[in-house]
């Protein structure tokens, strides 16, 4: 099917052209429902592609991060790494910022009233 939409990329560059289209909600349905291993290579190949639209080689940006080369590899290739290494490339790549929404402080409630409640709120007027 990949081909059939790209003729003229390569496989892998017809996935990521597929997942760079996807909606927020496609992206958020596919992490809830995926595997482990799979969420891992999901957000490895947002990095990459991060990675790739700043022009970036992997040695820069793995000098950016501080970690090894080869360990910065392994994560962009594979999703495994530690959860220090996933913070530390958060950073180079200036996300960390955004690692606050996944523990969202919840708001005020705000309690409607029900439309009987209004109704009955409601005085009604005279015209004269």
């Amino acid at each position: 099917m990949w081909c059939q939409k790209w003729p003229n990329i390569s496989k892998a560059k017809a996935k990521a052209k597929a997942k760079a289209k996807a909606t927020p909600d496609q992206e958020r349905s596919f992490l809830q429902a995926c595997s482990q291993e799979a969420a891992c290579k999901y957000l490895a190949d947002k990095v990459r592609w991060m990675r790739r639209q700043a022009k970036q080689s992997q040695q820069v940006l793995a000098q950016r991060a501080r970690i090894p080369l080869r360990t910065y590899k392994r994560f962009e290739a594979h999703g495994r790494g530690s959860l220090r290494t996933f913070i530390q490339v958060l950073r180079a790549t200036e996300r960390a910022q955004y690692l606050f929404m996944l523990f969202p402080v919840p708001g005020p409630t705000i309690i409607r009233p029900t439309l009987e409640e209004r109704l009955r709120q409601l005085t009604p007027t005279k015209f004269k």
